[in-house]
């Protein structure tokens, strides 16, 4: 099974995409690096998007480019700051619009990956989910959790699957690094990897 995009998307959309259908068909550890890659190339469109957000509007570059001396490809970028480093700063500190654009370029905004939680109102919901079916089934019960149980029918009802390894289709599960001796499940959903927890109640991006 692999997923293809209907639309248009970053490049870093396609690299994701292209991560979960390697760890759909196993190959988790490619998937792991181009996971790497993605999340990279995400960062740097992201901050391309917050550097154009600020960008000025043409009066203010008009006049800051008439303070400063000519450039020219053959100029060197550091020769050519350190002659107009005066205009720059002025124009940087009073127009609020190259202020902004100098913020966006030089104190960028960190990266974050997502990081979900389910709702107490879908837990509660899956609670009563658990408690039918093993009122129809009482052997579910041995098979129970309180915490691990409700969390996991939650969390198929907004929408995740799990990846599975094996002939019996074992979840594929590692060390939750925020509660260290509990273990959280790898899930997919929106052409995304998670790592969900049910006793942190995170579904931390991968």
């Amino acid at each position: 099974m692999s997923l293809a995009p209907a639309t248009p998307f970053t490049r870093s959309d396609k690299l994701f995409i292209t991560a979960l259908n390697l760890a759909l068909e196993g190959n988790h550890r490619d998937s792991d690096e181009m996971l790497a890659l993605a999340h990279e190339l995400r960062e740097h469109e992201l901050r391309l998007a917050e550097i154009a957000q600020h960008a000025p509007e043409n009066l203010a570059v008009l006049l800051m480019k008439a303070a400063m001396t000519g450039f020219s490809d053959d100029a060197d970028p550091a020769a050519y700051i350190a002659a107009n480093r005066d205009s720059i700063q002025f124009y940087a500190e009073n127009d609020q619009q190259l202020c902004n654009l100098m913020k966006a370029i030089f104190n960028p905004p960190k990266y974050l990956k997502a990081q979900l939680s389910l709702t107490e109102g879908e837990l509660e919901a899956a609670r009563h989910v658990m408690v039918q079916r093993c009122e129809a089934d009482p052997g579910r019960k041995s098979v129970s959790d309180s915490t691990i149980t409700p969390a996991a029918i939650a969390l198929l009802a907004r929408g995740f699957k799990e990846f599975s390894q094996g002939t019996r289709g074992c979840s594929i599960l590692r060390q939750c690094p925020e509660c260290r001796n509990k273990y959280s499940t790898k899930v997919h959903f929106s052409n995304r990897i998670y790592w969900h927890c049910p006793h942190c109640n995170t579904i931390n991006e991968a």
